[in-house]
This record gives structure tokens, C-alpha cells and sequence, in this order.
């Protein structure tokens, strides 16, 4: 009884594991080859890249609760990006931020001229994903009701994080970035 156990679960397993390999190998072909695609990670080909103009919407909380917004301006520097083995580039972006808002009597609104760096790595001709890092000045105006005091401050701006980019088409994209300034989401148009 024991061997014909053995016999039918060996010859089970022969039958079946051609047809697992076999998905396998299928699922790793599509999988691949979106990368392997013109436009994906993997493409080695010259690319040329788009100057992007971007406008940004994003809840605050570093002074109080509020809403910001921003715009940059995307200027290709490095179309072929530092690994060759992957369709990488470098960019980098110029422009600002806005915000206002606050919490118990205190308002604030702040404006923040900014240059980033950002090194996009184009998985796909649709999805990209890129770190930035950015250097500006915070100007920030502040309201005390509270005091009956108005003021105004600067810092030092700076920021790194991720992002993501997914073009809708050949002159839309949608990007969502987050850093240690929170969250911000927008659209962006290639020219």
C-alpha cells in the first residue's frame, strides 16, 4: 500500500509540475516584458526626455492644519542617467509653494521659492518612480489673535523623498510625491 502511495503522489507530481513551470514561465514573461518594453527599465535605446510644467495640491500640517499648493518646472538634465544598464534620467525641477492655515486663533500662510533634483527610473513608458531632493527659502507670515500679534519669519526649505509618475498620455501625467512635508498630489503637461 505504501508504494503505490509513493507511485501515485510521484506520478502526480510529474504530471503537475510541467503545467506550474510552465505558468510560471508565463507569468515571468509578462511580467518582464513591460519592462523589457520600449520605454521600461530595461531599455537601453537613446531616450529623449520632456520639459513638464506641474501644478500640486496638498494638505499641510507642519504649522497647523491647512491646504498648499504648488507648480514646478521639469528641465531634463542627464536624458540617459547615471546606470547604463537601466532607463534612468535626471531632471530638475524649479518653482513654489504656497499654504495657509492654523488652528486655535493662530493663521499662518507661508511661500517657499524652491530648486529639487530628481532621479526618475522609467519602469514602464507609462509608470515612473523618482527621488527627489530640494533645497529653498520659507517665508511665513503669522496671525496671533490670541496676542493680537502679527509676524513674520523664514527658514531654511529643504526636502527628499519619493514619487511616482504616471503619464495618461503623451502630454498628461499624474504625480504623487511624499516627503517630510507630507503628502502632495497633481498633474503634470509635457512640452
Amino acid at each position: 500500500m505504501r508504494t503505490l502511495s509513493a507511485t501515485l503522489l510521484s506520478l502526480a507530481l510529474v504530471l503537475v509540475t510541467p503545467s506550474v513551470a510552465r505558468a510560471d514561465e508565463a507569468a515571468d514573461e509578462s511580467s518582464a516584458s513591460a519592462v523589457r518594453q520600449s520605454g521600461g527599465l530595461l531599455d537601453r535605446s537613446s531616450q529623449s526626455r520632456e520639459q513638464m510644467f506641474s501644478v500640486f495640491a496638498s494638505p499641510t500640517w507642519f504649522l497647523g492644519f491647512g491646504i498648499g499648493v504648488g507648480a514646478r518646472y521639469t528641465l531634463p538634465i542627464v536624458n540617459e542617467g547615471f546606470i547604463p544598464a537601466l532607463n534612468d534620467s535626471v531632471e530638475l525641477e524649479f518653482g513654489g509653494d504656497a499654504s495657509m492655515g492654523g488652528w486655535a486663533g493662530y493663521s499662518y500662510t507661508t511661500f517657499t521659492p524652491a530648486a529639487e533634483a530628481r532621479w526618475t527610473f522609467h519602469i514602464t513608458d507609462q509608470f515612473s518612480a523618482y527621488g527627489k531632493l530640494g533645497l529653498g527659502w520659507t517665508f511665513a507670515f503669522a496671525n496671533d489673535s490670541t496676542f493680537g500679534s502679527t509676524y513674520g519669519v523664514g527658514w531654511l526649505y529643504w526636502m527628499a523623498g519619493p514619487g511616482v509618475l504616471y503619464k495618461l498620455n503623451d502630454s498628461i501625467a499624474l504625480r504623487a510625491e511624499i516627503s517630510n512635508y507630507g503628502l502632495r498630489a497633481g498633474v503634470g503637461f509635457a512640452f
